[in-house]
């Protein structure tokens, strides 16, 4: 899979954690078991997933595009999204998915998400595949897949 496959997969990802976590309070019942934790399971799942992407864009995918003129003006306002989206994040963790405060949060993330996805899929992508050619791009996902696995694999090893 190349970069820009592997990172498609990733936003569609999100994007279906965050639709589940919206719809997740419709769909439950006061009295279900459990409910005190699959709202908040469910957010550290998106948190891990969100924070881990970042970091694949930031340590791999960025520095390969800022070889090109034509993509290294887009590095800085990404950046700068996903800062406002890791900062979302951490308050986000402060709340109870149940309060209304964590809601307005979360539609305000999905906002912030939706929109960095459109930037990336629409002008960084298109951009990427034409300057980076197809062996540059696969090797990037290779690169960004080896991570993957590294971090899943430390994560796993942390668990009790």
């Amino acid at each position: 899979m190349n970069a820009i496959e592997l990172l498609k997969e990733d936003h569609r990802e999100t994007l279906e954690l965050l639709e589940r976590l919206e719809t997740l309070e419709d769909e439950m019942d006061a009295e279900d078991d459990g409910i005190e934790v699959l709202p908040t399971e469910l957010f550290n799942q998106l948190k891990a997933a969100l924070t881990l992407h970042t970091q694949l864009e930031e340590r791999i995918f960025y520095p390969a595009l800022r070889a090109f003129a034509e993509t290294r003006e887009m590095i800085p306002e990404a950046l700068a999204e996903h800062q406002a989206v890791d900062e979302l994040l951490e308050e986000m963790a402060q709340l109870s998915p149940h309060e209304e405060e964590f809601q307005n949060k979360l539609e305000e993330l999905r906002e912030q998400v939706e929109h960095h996805i459109e930037e990336e899929e629409d002008e960084m992508f298109p951009k990427a595949e034409e300057l980076c050619g197809q062996q540059r791009l696969d090797e990037l996902g290779q690169q960004l897949q080896q991570m993957k696995q590294q971090r899943s694999q430390a994560a796993t090893t942390r668990r009790p």
